[in-house]
């Protein structure tokens, strides 16, 4: 069912609900391949890639979300979907309205075909892991300074902090 999800990115009619199914590792594609056997709209947003085997050049397509396919289906179907052995978890959603819109503009970017990277969500407070750049290995937490995301150091004995801006690629949170 290759559907545009723009058409079904709306809110659900009262029979349907929408949920997010949190998927059994590298299971997310065969989730939405469950729409063929009960009827229901899955979005699975997916990023391009190209990898280079020699000479060859291969295309193919991965989750943009590792874990996790949007769907609306029916309020009945729910326990269906819930025991099939490639869902871990089903996610209900009680806002539609602040779920769909960015739901709603990663479908239009995807269809525009602009290249979106995922980023994980850096709230300020959050500490994080730099994995990569000159600052490899070094524990930090984010911060919001002149409204843009930085990384702060903290040097807890003199009471001091150093604050700088990292490359999203090169952050971690740390669990």
């Amino acid at each position: 069912m290759n559907e545009n999800p723009l058409d079904f990115l709306t809110p659900a009619p009262e029979k349907e609900q929408w949920v997010v199914f949190h998927s059994k590792p590298r299971c997310e594609k065969k989730i939405q391949l469950l729409q063929r056997q009960k009827p229901a709209h899955i979005f699975l947003p997916c990023l391009k890639r190209v990898h280079n085997y020699g000479g060859r050049h291969r295309e193919y397509d991965i989750p943009m979300f590792t874990g996790y396919v949007f769907g609306r289906i029916l309020r009945e179907d729910k326990q269906w979907y819930r025991q099939n052995p490639n869902v871990a978890n089903i996610i209900e959603v009680n806002h539609e309205k602040t779920f769909l819109p960015p739901l709603r503009a990663i479908a239009e970017a995807l269809q525009g075909g602009l290249d979106l990277d995922v980023y994980p969500h850096l709230q300020p407070g959050r500490k994080v892991l730099i994995t990569g750049g000159p600052m490899k290995g070094v524990e930090a937490e984010v911060i919001e300074l002149k409204g843009r995301s930085n990384v702060v150091i903290h040097l807890e004995l003199i009471q001091q902090s150093v604050a700088m801006e990292i490359d999203l690629a090169y952050i971690k949170p740390l669990v």
